[in-house]
């Protein structure tokens, strides 16, 4: 099995788990109240910020040519979508520059950007994109299970472009390059590494998951 195989069934379950979340069924029945709507995108934007800098040191500690090709055009691609796409949609929905300033992380979002920190540091590059796919991966399974699980609801909600996103063709296609590049990179891993990197997948799922709790319990 390859190396992105064993790394989806290492984390199925949490992302099961994710698409029971209330925040995420909400937001595809278009019940989800817009305060909580509103701090996700605001929390969802500095976690951007965080996770495009993780992917230029990623792209700074890479031997691999094809890899720094590769990961020119995924941060080219994320910064264009969070300074083009991700702030419109924030001024959209009413979203000042003065909240956007304000705005501080919370405590859910800085320990998890700081554990991908931490793994890119002290165990690689290999380690580092491990950590980064699965949230690429992860939101793309929401995506798809969401849209199939509400497919009429989703066309009325007012969150509809959220889902739509996330099941672009565009979007499914720029994922699996990034998963094929990720095999690539595997090589000829030894079982403890592989088991090592499940882990790192797995308890970047556990954070996205503690995420979506936050989120939902944000008053």
């Amino acid at each position: 099995m390859k190396l992105s195989g064993i790394l989806y069934e290492s984390a199925r379950d949490l992302w099961i788990e994710a698409t029971e979340k209330p925040f995420v069924n909400e937001m595809a029945k278009g019940t989800l109240a817009e305060h909580r709507f509103r701090n996700y995108m605001l929390q969802d934007y500095m976690y951007l910020l965080d996770y495009i800098d993780i992917l230029k040191l990623t792209q700074e500690g890479a031997e691999d040519s094809a890899l720094r090709d590769f990961l020119t055009g995924v941060i080219r691609q994320t910064t264009h979508e969070t300074e083009c796409v991700h702030l419109p949609s924030m001024k959209r929905i009413g979203v000042s520059e003065e909240e956007i300033a304000a705005c501080s992380k919370s405590k859910v979002i800085s320990d998890y950007v700081a554990y991908m920190r931490k793994q890119l540091e002290m165990k690689g590059t290999i380690a580092g994109l491990t950590a980064l796919l699965q949230c690429s991966w992860a939101y793309a399974y929401i995506g798809q299970v969401m849209n199939d699980r509400y497919a009429e609801e989703i066309l009325t909600s007012p969150y509809r472009s959220w889902f739509d996103s996330y099941v672009d063709v565009s979007y499914v296609e720029a994922n699996q390059r990034w998963i094929d590049m990720m095999d690539r990179q595997a090589g000829d891993l030894k079982e403890e590494e592989v088991q090592e990197l499940c882990r790192i997948f797995r308890c970047c799922a556990e954070h996205e998951n503690l995420f979506w709790d936050a989120l939902y319990n944000y008053r």
